[in-house]
């Protein structure tokens, strides 16, 4: 096999293909990423046995053939070599793959590329298309939310729903929950998508309005693929958190409130609360509903701080404010500023039910809730 690449677009390509390898293992073919030539396309491909990156780019092909090498030191020696240059590879005898260009030449020993793993092809009886910048959009919401620890493995991805035309992409774990919907027209389905797909996804979908993706879903495989790029994986089993009730539930005060400056008040309530000295903060609405109290204190000092709210509701006065006592509920404000952040609003609405049941938080004018996060709050001591 030998051919010419321009660096910077075969350096991408690797680079994204190693994504998918597997890393630490006996096995050492999923360690690299598999090269294979025909004609002027040439085909980037990482796979471990759970997830697959395929990146498709044009080379100035003279030989066809398939090699694996190690990705990290090939993504390595390509990143060293000149910008703007065009970097020739080609594999000798005993798999030795030569990385030159003008006076600098590198080999390193590769693997014949039979012994790359077989890729299961999906069967495309069961796909629809999306388009790239709304499932990039949606996804990019809800990742903050999905569940890093095996705590519960149906958790540790998104969870996609069809029903009724509407596409639900929900994330949770477990003291916390995200959620986006967008019309879509395809059948009622649902299955789980794994973190790194999805983080993966994320990260090489574009913004281009009119671009789409194609979705595959064959069994327990999952497959995206668009223009030069696609990735496929195994779909997660297991219970999902049952998100609808919270989709349904109805509240009974809420209070809308500036991103911007709520968000900046709780970074520096995080001055004072560490791995060492933790804290929740404590939100307390004021009687006449005009401003909230944040508050909380550790072993490094004590935050206190108050913010103007721009509108106040109470759906039940009678209840709620029999007492006449202001409103206090604790919370994990890394939870509360993910959500903030990933609203992609200038204002949110927050609504409460009691000091114990899940915090909502979504746009104030959004009375379909196209996007909601649920923040568990804190019992206080």
């Amino acid at each position: 096999m030998k051919f010419i690449a321009e660096k910077s677009i075969i350096s991408e390509a690797v680079v994204n293909a190693s994504k998918a390898c597997a890393v630490k293992t006996a096995f050492s073919a999923l360690d690299g990423v598999m090269l294979s030539l025909k004609d002027k396309d040439l085909t980037v491909t990482g796979y471990d046995l759970e997830t697959g990156i395929k990146v498709n780019i044009k080379v100035e092909g003279e030989k066809d053939g398939d090699i694996i090498v190690e990705s990290r030191l090939f993504s390595d020696i390509l990143r060293r070599m000149p910008d703007g240059s065009n970097i020739t590879i080609e594999v000798k005898e005993n798999e030795k793959v030569c990385v030159s260009y003008g006076k600098i030449k590198l080999n390193i020993q590769g693997t014949k590329g039979e012994n790359f793993p077989n890729i299961i092809e999906l069967n495309k009886n069961i796909s629809f298309l999306m388009k790239e910048k709304m499932l990039k959009n949606m996804l990019s919401q809800i990742d903050h939310a999905i569940a890093r620890k095996d705590i519960n493995p149906a958790l540790m991805g998104a969870k996609f729903d069809i029903e009724n035309n509407m596409l639900y992409i929900v994330s949770s774990d477990g003291v916390r929950l995200a959620l986006r919907k967008e019309p879509v027209e395809f059948n009622d389905m649902s299955f789980i998508v794994p973190e790194k797909t999805v983080v993966e996804l994320i990260r090489n979908l574009s913004d281009d309005e009119e671009s789409e993706v194609n979705i595959v879903i064959d069994r327990n495989q999952i497959g995206f693929s668009k223009e030069n790029y696609a990735i496929f994986s195994r779909l997660l089993d297991g219970k999902f958190v049952e998100y609808k009730r919270l989709i349904e539930s109805k509240s009974e005060r809420e209070f809308n409130i500036n991103v911007r400056e709520f968000s900046d008040s709780l970074e520096r309530s995080l001055l004072l609360i560490n791995e060492r000295f933790k804290s929740p903060v404590v939100c307390e609405i004021d009687s006449s509903g005009e401003f909230i109290g944040l508050s909380c204190k550790t072993g490094l000092g004590e935050f206190n701080e108050e913010i103007a709210i721009t509108k106040y509701t109470l759906k039940n006065p009678e209840y709620v404010e029999k007492d006449k006592k202001n409103f206090c509920i604790a919370f994990n404000p890394r939870f509360m500023i993910d959500a903030l952040r990933n609203s992609n609003c200038d204002e949110v609405r927050l609504e409460f039910t009691s000091e114990l049941a899940p915090i909502r938080i979504t746009p104030p004018d959004s009375g379909e809730n196209d996007v909601l996060f649920v923040v568990v709050p804190v019992r206080l001591k």
